[in-house]
């Protein structure tokens, strides 16, 4: 089994031809979509987009993970220990390290990634 697992900031579904949409903007998307799973109701459980891809992988609330915002501590996971040793408590309980521990090769390819050493 091979998992592609795509996350597009500030993409519209309305403006996709999977969803619909009438003009030709994502050929290569639209096939994807019909070869594999199409999500047609997702609800975001975090703004902005920094919380809510944390709460994507980690399957908890910001609230929880620490991440409620974009910049400085707000945008932090909380750490476990002291001095902020750069590993949370969900290092090992993201949706990543699980397709791992079941033998998957995973890579990412964002910004987001290098932003947090939790991921």
């Amino acid at each position: 089994m091979r998992v592609l697992f795509l996350d597009l900031d500030t993409l519209r579904p309305d403006h996709l031809g999977c969803y619909g949409y009438h003009r030709d903007t994502s050929p290569n998307i639209d096939r994807i979509a019909a070869e594999g799973v199409r999500f047609d109701n997702y609800y975001c459980s975090d703004a902005p987009c920094l919380p809510a891809r944390a709460a994507l992988v980690s399957g908890q609330f910001g609230m929880h993970t620490g991440v409620i915002g974009h910049g400085g501590t707000a945008a932090d996971m909380r750490l476990e220990g002291e001095g902020r040793n750069f590993r949370s408590k969900f290092s090992n309980n993201t949706l990543w390290m699980t397709f791992r521990k079941k033998g998957f090769k995973t890579a990412s390819v964002n910004p987001f990634a290098e932003r947090h050493s939790a991921w």
